[in-house]
């Protein structure tokens, strides 16, 4: 599953992470600032209506979820709800190439440098459909698994309490696929079903180092129908994972993440499927503004002993420079 659509090739990682995992494609959401009542150092009793509070923000942030504003669709004009980025992805080093078998369409993150287009379009409220397409300026180098383009759809809301629900496909997707080869695999594709809360209260204002500071997270649920499998070298069925990302928003646009994963079948987990992935830079959501990312979404481990050859160390991140636009 994967998260972030114009950097990394992780199956799991760009999710929601994808994470985030933003809506979770293209670039990093913007952490949504503390939303809970203030609570002073001196209150030791619980405030039963600051609690109702909390509660009514988590119930309508959950019950406003997947609304279909139709009005919105008489005001549109032209090509308002479009927007995109142009980006270039830069791996820190070039990694060997992985020993899969011939026409297998998920593996490891890519290693060649990339340049990205990537648009998003609303269609209505918070529904949205997004694709990235890839130029790789080394064609050698591109795998099966590495992308000709990639696509995301569905719903995903950036205030707090709300809930997502994403499809996406990161696969080796052709627009000239080879003969008997597909264009692309929509049951190698990511369903995730997620919920963003902010951290507030205490914990927030023990961890920030400004007043802007800020902290976003999301969970979420994974299911990807179909998965190649390395041990066999086959496709197995219904790899399910579960992630919990967190956006630390350190100060302006400055910011942190981390996501971790956690397998339902451990025996489903790849070489190249990440125990957790990371990243910082400086991110801007406006139109007309330069991003600055690392990630690494390759197949770090708890245990660094046990991440496989090539994988899990910081030099298996990678770069993103990119512009963003809107029409």
């Amino acid at each position: 599953m994967k998260k972030c659509v114009s950097i990394g090739l992780s199956t799991i990682a760009l999710t929601s992470s994808c994470f985030g995992d933003e809506y979770l494609s293209n670039t990093r959401e913007h952490a949504p600032a503390p939303i809970s009542p203030n609570l002073t150092d001196g209150d030791n009793i619980p405030n039963s209506k600051d609690e109702k509070s909390e509660l009514d923000l988590i119930w309508r942030g959950v019950e406003s979820s997947f609304e279909l504003p139709f009005g919105e669709l008489k005001e549109r004009e032209g090509l308002s709800g479009l927007s995109g980025n142009f980006s270039l992805n830069l791996p820190l080093i070039q990694t060997q190439d992985a020993n899969l078998p011939s026409g297998a369409t998920n593996g490891p993150a890519n290693v060649n440098y990339t340049a990205n287009l990537s648009l998003k379009y609303v269609l209505i409220g918070n529904w949205f459909a997004s694709g990235t397409v890839y130029y790789y300026f080394d064609k050698d180098q591109q795998q099966t698994w590495n992308p000709d383009f990639t696509y995301v759809f569905g719903y995903s809301d950036w205030r707090p309490y709300t809930l997502s629900l994403l499809y996406s496909n990161y696969g080796g997707n052709r627009f000239s696929p080879e003969t008997g080869g597909s264009r692309t695999n929509f049951d190698e594709g990511t369903v995730s079903l997620g919920w963003k809360f902010p951290i507030t209260g205490k914990l927030l204002e023990w961890t920030r180092v400004s007043e802007d500071g800020s902290i976003g997270c999301q969970v979420d649920y994974n299911w990807t129908p179909s998965y190649f499998d390395l041990a066999s070298s086959s496709y197995k069925a219904h790899q399910r994972t579960a992630s919990l990302g967190c956006k630390y928003a350190i100060f302006g646009n400055w910011y942190v993440n981390a996501t971790a994963f956690y397998y339902f079948d451990k025996s489903q987990q790849q070489p190249w499927n990440p125990d957790y992935t990371y990243g910082f830079g400086y991110f801007d959501w406006r139109p007309g503004t330069i991003t600055l990312q690392y990630n690494n979404y390759s197949g770090n481990r708890w245990n660094p002993s046990n991440a496989a050859e090539g994988t899990g160390r910081f030099l298996d991140g990678s770069i993103t420079l990119a512009y963003s636009f809107a029409f």
